[in-house]
């Protein structure tokens, strides 16, 4: 059995931070602690003036699902290369209901997808119809470990939305039975009477795209949304938030959990005024500096949970130029920015590092049932770990990504990258180059998510 002993590293907790080591054994972590020496022949990385922090969970993800006439460009495999590079160890993502598919069935073609994937897997289930057997399936499915179902309140054109009567059936029958309930939130009311001076399909701009999609249908989605959890007293998963009038509505609901993104943190609508301002579509838009400023806010004051990459990326000719803005498809690219980017700038601004755990790790463990092994180091959790530099600051990067896209949307940025990731017990990137992983695992929730 292989073992690792780390030592004498600035181990980042969700609630402190210790100078302590860290004994793995196989594929967990046996001891946490001071002056740890191992009774095996113990591979010894010395951590001195590194920090060590748990394996990143990204709670969202959208790895080759379909979008408008083509798919999200990144596979399982591709995309989890990508996402052990930037610290993710744990993704958590999507399946996609096909027409006549059960959920269970649904389920089942997405999972054979996944086990490609090298990071560990969950699977969230989409409900994308509204029918009595759907309704039927959920209890099912949580019982077996899968407790998280997301569903659209816009998206009407393509089949994917319910209305709030239905979300409101679907939350009850989840709420019932411990579940999660996660929620594209956009209110399809706003959106269609916004897009109605698009409807000739002339503009090409990618800021048509914003205004398209104003900030007031998050708004209207979230007020139903807050009262629904009230109502059936299911824990409400909103993904994305994106404005700060959304984040204030959020949290007027103690049992809405609210995740935002990179890109909303980092990059404003200006975006879509460059010249590859088509590259930055997606739903929700990005949104003011104001509300970015709110957002940054909202992480510190601990109204925001979690943070998630919405990894949903293109590549330059998949966002073809001089089209209606309506067929750019929409997404980003962001599972292996996701923690350099934050990193940087939570030292930047002088933030807590163990505030960054719990929107990176913790939270989102807790949030969808995870926590007894994922999202913390501590003895006999899964030896998910990263080793950074904290000093290893660096602007000029994009050749250094490890990825099949040939755009990246925080070039420029200042990037903290992990010079080694554990997973399962094993360094999958050593000095920051990737090394020969072994496929990742299906995680099932093992505790009740926390209301």
């Amino acid at each position: 059995m292989n073992s690792i002993l780390i030592k004498n590293g600035l181990v980042i907790h969700a609630d402190r931070q210790e100078k302590e080591d860290i004994l793995i054994r196989g594929k967990t972590i046996v001891a946490v602690g001071n002056d740890l020496v191992s009774n095996h022949d113990a591979l010894t990385i010395d951590a001195t003036d590194k920090l060590v922090f748990p394996g990143v969970i990204d709670p969202h993800t959208h790895m080759g699902i379909p979008i408008k006439s083509g798919s999200s460009a990144d596979t399982f495999a591709s995309g989890s290369r990508s996402a052990l590079h930037g610290g993710v160890t744990t993704i958590l993502d999507f399946t996609v209901l096909e027409k006549g598919q059960t959920l269970v069935e649904s389920f089942a073609t997405r999972k054979q997808l996944a086990a490609d994937s090298l990071c560990d897997v969950g699977l969230h289930i989409n409900i994308t119809r509204f029918e009595p057997e759907i309704l039927a399936e959920i209890p099912h499915l949580i019982s077996l470990g899968f407790n998280s179902f997301k569903v659209f309140t816009t998206y009407k054109e393509v089949g994917m939305m319910l209305n709030y009567s239905q979300i409101e059936s679907v939350a009850q029958v989840i709420g019932d039975h411990g579940g999660v309930l996660m929620v594209h939130s956009e209110d399809d009311g706003v959106i269609s009477k916004a897009s109605e001076t698009y409807n000739d399909r002339l503009k090409t701009n990618p800021k048509y795209h914003a205004l398209s999609r104003p900030g007031e249908a998050e708004l209207v989605a979230i007020e139903q949304l807050g009262e629904i959890s009230e109502r059936t007293r299911c824990t409400i998963y909103i993904v994305h938030l994106n404005t700060a009038a959304g984040l204030a509505k959020a949290g007027e609901y103690p049992l809405l959990k609210v995740e935002t993104c990179p890109h909303y943190l980092l990059l404003s609508k200006e975006a879509y005024t460059r010249e590859d301002g088509r590259m930055f579509v997606a739903s929700p838009p990005l949104r003011s500096e104001a509300d970015q400023k709110a957002l940054w806010l909202g992480l510190q004051d601990g109204s925001i949970h979690t943070v998630g990459s919405d990894h949903c990326p293109f590549c330059l000719a998949d966002k073809k130029e001089d089209i209606p803005f309506q067929d750019i498809p929409n997404g980003l690219g962001g599972v292996e920015t996701l923690f350099p980017t934050l990193l940087a700038q939570f030292i930047e601004r002088g933030i807590d590092l163990s505030l960054l755990v719990r929107l990176t790790s913790s939270n989102a463990a807790q949030i969808f049932g995870l926590d007894l092994f994922k999202g913390t180091i501590s003895l006999g959790a899964d030896a998910d770990l990263l080793i950074v530099d904290p000093t290893a600051v660096s602007k000029e990067w994009d050749s250094e990504l490890d990825t099949i896209l040939d755009w990246n949307a925080y070039s420029g940025l200042p990037v903290i990258f992990p010079e080694t990731v554990i997973k399962s017990g094993s360094i999958v990137v050593s000095k920051g180059a990737l090394q020969h992983p072994a496929p990742g695992k299906l995680l099932r929730a093992l505790s009740t998510p926390q209301k």
